[in-house]
Parts: structure tokens; C-alpha cells; sequence
């Protein structure tokens, strides 16, 4: 004899398919929108990057780097610049001299800031940079020679060089980043006002100077 079946089984049954497939397309839904999350993560990162980067062009060119009528853009992937001359682009490191390091090397720098700067982003607000100037004598020791005298920067620096180096960190600070704080230790010295404004100290040169000569040294004690 033949078990009566329940009359909710088939109900039960159907209400059981239709929880699966709510189950299923939830999920579907969860990962989608997941999807949909990552695409805008790295639109927003595309658009972080073309940001600095065009600003980055613009400070190689201010700063007389190669290449400086190409695009530049920052490479996360190798963590270098690239310039991106028609036909191959051209990395940092291929790029060679002291001058064109120190226009990419301080262009990425200040572009990356730029950005954090204007939208409020988590980077300290200051900058510390030591000596950029030296790349614009003949040699290191012509360079330490020069001391903070006005005269001998004349003298012996590509003065064109040094003068619109810190004419674009006056700028920086002014106009592109209002706020920011850019802290130069130099040798190099100008005669123009707006650079003499800029000094919070006079040149430490001999004498006094930061060490005394009357401090012991090495070969003396």
C-alpha cells in the first residue's frame, strides 16, 4: 500500500529550489560588485598616475631635463621614471649625468607631492633636499669651495641652472603646493632678492662655520 505523500511536499521542494537560487544569485550580485569595485580602483589609480605624471613633464622640462619635450610618467613597477620618447621609451637609469638625475629624480618628487598636497593626502607637507646644486659645478670640491659666497657661485656654477632650480621651488611652494615646505641645504648662493628672502640663515662659512677650526679632529687627538 502506497504512503500518502504530503501535500507541502511539493511546496517545501519549490521553496527549497527558490532559496538556492536567491543564495546564488546574491552571490553573483556580491561578485560583481566586486568586480565593479576593482575596475574603479584602478581607474582611480590610472588617473592618480596621469596626474602626476603630467605635472612631473612639466617640472622636467622647468628644470632642463633630456628629453624634456617628451612625456614623462612614474612607473610603479620598476619605481623609476619613464620618458616616453616615439618609437621606445627611454628609462632613467639609460638616461645619464647628474643634471638629468637630479630633474627626474626631483620632478617625480615634487609631482607626487603636488597631489597629496591638493587633496589632502597622508605625506608629510615638507621636503628636505640636500645640496641639488652641486650637479652644476665642475666638481665636488669646487662646489664645497664655493661656501655660501654669492661671488664664487658667479664664478664657477652653471648659474642659468641653479637660478631656475630654485626659481622652481619658489614657485612650488607659492603657487603649486600653498603650504608645503621645502628645506634646501646649499653651497650655492644668489645675489636676487627673492632667493636672499628665502635664507632662514646666513651662510655657515669659515669662519665660524658649523665646526670651529679650533675643534679637535681625528689626526689631532
Amino acid at each position: 500500500m502506497d504512503t500518502p505523500r504530503s501535500p507541502f511536499s511539493a511546496a517545501e521542494q519549490g521553496l527549497t529550489r527558490l532559496e538556492a537560487e536567491e543564495r546564488r544569485l546574491k552571490n553573483k550580485v556580491e561578485d560583481l560588485e566586486k568586480r565593479i569595485g576593482d575596475n574603479d580602483a584602478d581607474e582611480r589609480l590610472a588617473s592618480t598616475l596621469n596626474n602626476i605624471s603630467m605635472h612631473m613633464s612639466g617640472y622636467i622640462g622647468d628644470l632642463g631635463g633630456e628629453f624634456g619635450q617628451f612625456p614623462a610618467r612614474l612607473d610603479l613597477h620598476h619605481l623609476t621614471v619613464v620618458i616616453d620618447r616615439p618609437g621606445r621609451p627611454i628609462y632613467m637609469n639609460r638616461t645619464g649625468g647628474g643634471e638629468n638625475h637630479l630633474a627626474y629624480h626631483l620632478s617625480a618628487l615634487l609631482a607626487l607631492h603636488r597631489f597629496a598636497t591638493n587633496n589632502g593626502q597622508s605625506l608629510p607637507n615638507f621636503l628636505l633636499i640636500d645640496q641639488p646644486t652641486q650637479v652644476y659645478f665642475p666638481s665636488e670640491t669646487v662646489y664645497a669651495e664655493a661656501a655660501g659666497s654669492i661671488e664664487r657661485t658667479e664664478r664657477d656654477a652653471d648659474l642659468e641652472a641653479v637660478r631656475r632650480l630654485f626659481e622652481l621651488l619658489l614657485r612650488f611652494v607659492q603657487k603649486d603646493a600653498p603650504g608645503f615646505q621645502v628645506i634646501v641645504t646649499e653651497h650655492a648662493n644668489l645675489r636676487d632678492d627673492w632667493f636672499q628672502k628665502s635664507l632662514v640663515e646666513g651662510p655657515w662659512a669659515k669662519p665660524p662655520a658649523l665646526v670651529p677650526d679650533d675643534w679637535p679632529d681625528e689626526q689631532t687627538s
